[in-house]
């Protein structure tokens, strides 16, 4: 096989090679960055020379689909360059807007500078398919990284968004759960609470605290008082003093009848671990 990149034209001399291997050898040649959707396993035989890239790429992946990105400046004073990216669909049909799959590449395979920005792009897109790009940041190995993509899920704040930052309180890294948990914290809708009630299950009592702080930060009256008081009241006989302290801060912050009452009711029962002191405001 012969691949030859010379002045944005391609020529290609090849007898039964895997189309993959063609591929991969004019985007190391082009400096395109690579990613796929398909396994491009097919043998090709081809004979092309001198064609510009777009018409060398049509005939190489006959029916199945790619979008080609041209490289673009970075903004910082050093003028770095994001790579251009090669995308590969199947069947002649993309996975997403033409914005968010470069955005998404540049996720897998960029620099930090190159992720954060291409997580505040995704942010300002706040679609279906940039949610689902954001999602992905939420498990980099660069915690900076999943701090600003949690805290532009929560930007976003639709259900779809609010679904990938509950995904986060399920994650590895007790840190990241502990953040998704706040992050959740500012939705105004009854999932909110309910991906809460699960993620208070947690292991670590550093990431329950975190859900019961979130837990009083759900807007009031946008769930229903019963399902937050609920929760709220298991971890009035957590395990955690400090997590049972933080049950009746919440408590006391939500306020409420069936709120005073839990607490009153834990406070004079005598199999209960509750701290015995309450604030008086």
């Amino acid at each position: 096989m012969s691949v030859q990149f010379d002045d944005g034209l391609v020529s290609v001399s090849a007898s039964s090679v895997p189309v993959r291997d063609v591929i991969e050898a004019i985007a190391d040649r082009a400096g395109l960055r690579l990613v796929e959707h398909i396994e491009l396993d097919r043998q090709v035989t081809l004979d092309i020379d001198r064609r510009p890239l777009p018409d060398a790429l049509a005939i190489i992946l006959d029916n199945d689909s790619y979008t080609l990105y041209q490289a673009m400046p970075g903004d910082d004073t050093d003028a770095d360059i994001i790579p251009g990216t090669l995308w590969v669909f199947s069947e002649g049909t993309s996975l997403a807007p033409a914005a968010t799959v470069f955005y998404e590449a540049v996720l897998f395979e960029g620099s930090f500078r190159e992720r954060k920005e291409a997580i505040r792009e995704l942010r300002r897109l706040g679609t279906p398919a940039a949610v689902q790009a954001l999602s992905l940041a939420l498990g980099d190995k660069d915690v900076r990284v999943r701090d600003a993509a949690l805290s532009a899920l929560s930007r976003i704040g639709d259900d779809e968004a609010l679904a990938a930052i509950a995904s986060a309180t399920q994650g590895s890294d007790p840190r990241t759960r502990g953040e998704a948990a706040a992050a959740l914290g500012g939705g105004d809708s009854e999932s909110s609470a309910r991906y809460l009630t699960i993620a208070l299950q947690d292991p670590d009592p550093r990431v329950r605290m975190a859900v019961i702080e979130s837990l009083a930060d759900v807007p009031f009256g946008t769930v229903p008082d019963e399902l937050t008081v609920a929760t709220l009241t298991r971890a009035l006989q957590d395990e955690d003093p400090h997590v049972r302290m933080s049950a009746v801060d919440a408590m006391e912050e939500i306020g409420g009848d069936v709120a005073y009452q839990t607490l009153m009711q834990s406070h004079t029962d005598p199999n209960s671990d509750m701290p015995t002191t309450m604030r008086s405001d």
